[in-house]
């Protein structure tokens, strides 16, 4: 016989906590991600590297730059979850089958909590609505939501630093990835982006599970909802998933990475786009004839602006300092 509990509070209740705890073990392994961001970011700020924008050429950016977003972006999507955790932690428990909290004794929902509080350690708490408690599960959308920004994040860095390993001879190459196999299966020699690819396909399937919880916390029905078994598997994978590969991926590959200086720099000092940096000189229109000019000539910027009198020779080094362009101002002014 059930005193004060029915598995209609206890289940939801579990699910929360166990999510909790996960989302504990996950934020370390986060941290120590933007930490090895940052660490780059420091080790590469003097780097130069063309930017690019639609995968076309853009302005320089320095490579530490790039770095320092990662970091910030990793940094995000920690806290986004931290955030989504408070949502958690208020609990429905006492509510027994409907959220009345039929058969339950006075203070009991209360001293329950306070034990599981003292217990965990989780700033646990009980929810100002147990009806809202039982019949909403938003709290687990709102941690798959977080879990799947994660993921949208590894992703969209991975497929960076795939693309500037990209090479080595007709690719980008302006980092070199750990190498953390001995070559293809055919192919002596060829190092693939291993890690980066495994991380990118645990993050494709945390994506999934997350809309598996979005259908599962949609379907609750009056003043319960059955599909709480889903939730709690599909965010456990994802925690037990993200926890493992991110790991490997700070450790394997991120902390790993080195810059090739020269080839960053030449992309940078070579790409039409430093140009840009003329606009407030010469003005957008002559700089698109600059521009055309230097792509179907092949001379450099610098050649063709001073062939065609537009600036000294001294001036335009001023300018098109590549360093002045990736901070903010007008470069070549003070």
């Amino acid at each position: 016989m059930n005193f004060g509990q029915s598995t209609n509070d206890t289940y939801p209740t579990a699910m929360r906590i166990a999510a909790l705890l996960c989302a504990g073990d996950l934020a370390p392994v986060l941290a120590a991600l933007e930490t090895a961001f940052e660490d780059k970011a420091k080790q590469f700020d003097h780097v130069l590297k063309s930017g690019r924008t639609h995968l076309q050429d853009a302005v320089p950016v320095r490579l530490g730059q790039e770095f320092a977003a990662y970091a910030r972006a990793i940094g995000r999507c920690r806290r986004v979850l931290e955030d989504a955790c408070v949502q958690a932690e208020e609990l429905g428990l006492g509510g027994t089958a409907a959220g009345t909290g039929l058969n339950t004794a006075p203070g009991y929902r209360e001293r329950a909590i306070r034990y599981l509080r003292e217990f965990t350690g989780l700033n646990l708490r009980p929810s100002p609505d147990m009806r809202e408690a039982m019949q909403s599960c938003l709290p687990m959308a709102a941690i798959a939501a977080a879990q799947r920004m994660v993921a949208l994040e590894v992703i969209r860095i991975t497929n960076d630093l795939r693309l500037m390993a990209s090479g080595p001879i007709t690719g980008l190459a302006e980092i070199v990835l750990p190498a953390v196999q001995p070559g293809s299966s055919i192919m002596p020699g060829k190092v693939n982006p291993a890690i980066l690819e495994m991380a990118a396909m645990v993050a494709f399937q945390v994506v999934g599970n997350a809309a598996v919880v979005d259908y599962a916390v949609q379907a609750g029905q009056l003043e319960l909802n059955v599909m709480m078994p889903a939730m709690a598997f599909n965010i456990g994978m994802s925690f037990e998933i993200l926890n493992k590969s991110l790991s490997v991926l700070r450790s394997r590959c991120i902390e790993g990475i080195r810059a090739d200086e020269a080839a960053c720099r030449r992309y940078a000092e070579l790409s039409p786009s430093i140009v840009t940096a003329l606009n407030p000189y010469i003005g957008y229109a002559k700089g698109a004839e600059v521009v055309k000019e230097a792509l179907r000539s092949g001379k450099t910027i610098p050649q063709v602006v001073i062939e065609k009198g537009l600036m000294s020779e001294e001036d335009l080094k001023n300018v098109l300092d590549a360093f002045k362009m990736t901070e903010p101002g007008i470069a070549g002014k003070d």
